[in-house]
């Protein structure tokens, strides 16, 4: 007798937790509800991809976050009062917004494109984004029988309603999960039994009150694994919605060397909340350069005041003695003491020398200005201090630069190996050792890097 298959959504219910979802399709290494997103979701074995969809004006499905497509896309306006020949008509500009090596010309999807692509091969969690998207997309995946591969998620019960009288499984959102004028025992008898909650909002204690009650409980957006270790560790939290599951569960492997040649980013390298999208983009030729742009005209001027930062996660947890060395250039600089920087943190928290925010992350800072002078500083907390200096050869703009930073049990040793003397810092320090990742950045400087190794 044939054994019947097991469903996707079923398969996901029977895995030991967490599950970890790529959102939007993992929209740190792809751009974002795109089908090359969900393509990789799946081909990367992601327990389930979540994309967004929009109902727009003549009933179709827009698979968009935004209320306006104009960030995404190459053509404007509010998502919902579009039509389907307008998605048919625009394209996802991801070379604009993305990285520059991609290309602009990627189809705007609809739902039923989605699910035609990967429908039955990964879960999907379809979030339902404004007046009546719920049941229109449950009425498109029940024309594609796939009511067992699919979930539908919504800040608003009523965008759950169809999805519940299907037998649908339905996820509410809500930000600090402890709802309002609903229990989770009144949620669960509705027909709803999972509860989305941002992890930067709730607490561990109602993550496990929720789950205690019945309730499998999804946390979103976790993108580094700081923020995953600060989630309750004794099951309560069912999955991990994340733009990079692989980096923040520790299945991508750790590298010792840059991948820049391929072009696009790799897995751990978020940026910073106040620079928005922006990562910063990619050079071809030999070397394959990575770069980042924070002069005067630069993205990040208009929300981070002229610092942009990225972490290059991959390469960590550090050991706690090892050396760090890189190619880098800087083009371009406001003034003179423009630098690029190198965060050491413990952990893989923010690092954003406006200060430490939220994060408030520790580990170590080092400068290289235009003018040639190297600086370190202790960073406490999100509270620099300035522990080392060195007048070295200023740089000239465009040209090649080797660094090379040394962490030794008692020292930090940073080198321009490629000038003569005076060009090397050594400065005493243990404070911290052992855990930590770095993060490239400019402050007012447009720069560039190649070769990153780490010994």
């Amino acid at each position: 007798m044939a054994t019947q298959a097991v469903s996707p959504w079923a398969a996901l219910e029977e895995q030991p937790g967490p599950r970890w979802v790529a959102h939007r399709g993992a929209a740190l290494l792809a751009p974002e509800n795109t089908i090359e997103a969900v393509r990789m979701s799946a081909a990367l074995n992601a327990d389930a991809v979540e994309i967004d969809v929009y109902k727009v004006a003549d009933g179709g499905l827009f698979v968009m976050h935004d209320t306006t497509v104009d960030r995404t896309s190459n053509i404007s306006g509010n998502t919902a009062a579009l039509t389907t020949p307008a998605a048919l008509r625009g394209r996802i500009d991801a070379s604009t917004w993305f990285a520059n090596s991609w290309p602009s010309d990627l189809r705007i999807p609809l739902l039923a494109d989605v699910l035609a692509e990967v429908g039955n091969t990964i879960p999907i969690i379809v979030h339902c984004n404004n007046s009546g998207s719920g049941a229109a997309a449950v009425a498109e995946i029940l024309r594609q029988e796939l009511e067992q591969a699919v979930c539908i998620m919504a800040w608003k019960e009523a965008e759950l309603a169809a999805a519940r009288a299907a037998g649908i499984p339905t996820i509410l959102l809500d930000s600090d999960g402890i709802l309002s004028g609903q229990t989770y025992a009144g949620l669960l008898a509705a027909g709803t039994g999972y509860l989305g909650v941002d992890h930067s909002q709730t607490s561990a204690a109602t993550i496990q009150a929720a789950a205690a009650a019945g309730l499998r409980v999804m946390a979103y957006t976790v993108n580094r694994r700081a923020h995953y270790a600060a989630l309750p560790q004794d099951g309560s939290v069912w999955a991990v919605i994340s733009d990079d599951p692989w980096y923040v569960r520790g299945t991508s492997p750790m590298r010792t060397t840059s991948l820049f040649a391929a072009g696009t980013f790799y897995h751990g390298m978020p940026g910073l909340a106040d620079t928005g999208d922006y990562r910063g983009g990619f050079r071809a030729g030999a070397p394959a350069w990575w770069c980042l742009d924070a002069v005067s005209a630069g993205p990040p001027d208009t929300g981070n005041g002229g610092f942009a930062g990225v972490g290059h996660h991959y390469l960590g947890p550090l050991p706690s003695t090892f050396t760090l060395e890189f190619d880098c250039a800087l083009d371009a600089v406001d003034y003179a003491s423009a630098s690029l920087q190198l965060f050491l943190g413990v952990g893989d928290r923010q690092y954003d020398d406006q200060g430490g925010g939220a994060a408030n992350p520790s580990g170590y800072n080092i400068l290289v200005r235009q003018n040639g002078v190297l600086d370190v500083y202790r960073v406490t907390s999100g509270t620099p201090t300035h522990i080392g200096t060195l007048a070295t050869a200023p740089i000239e703009l465009g040209t090649t630069q080797r660094l090379r930073i040394q962490v030794t049990a008692t020292q930090i040793i940073v080198t321009r190996p490629n000038i003569a003397a005076p060009n090397s810092l050594t400065v005493a320090s243990s404070t911290y050792r052992g855990g930590m990742y770095p993060s490239l950045g400019v402050r007012d400087a447009r720069a560039r890097w190649a070769n990153v190794a780490v010994t």
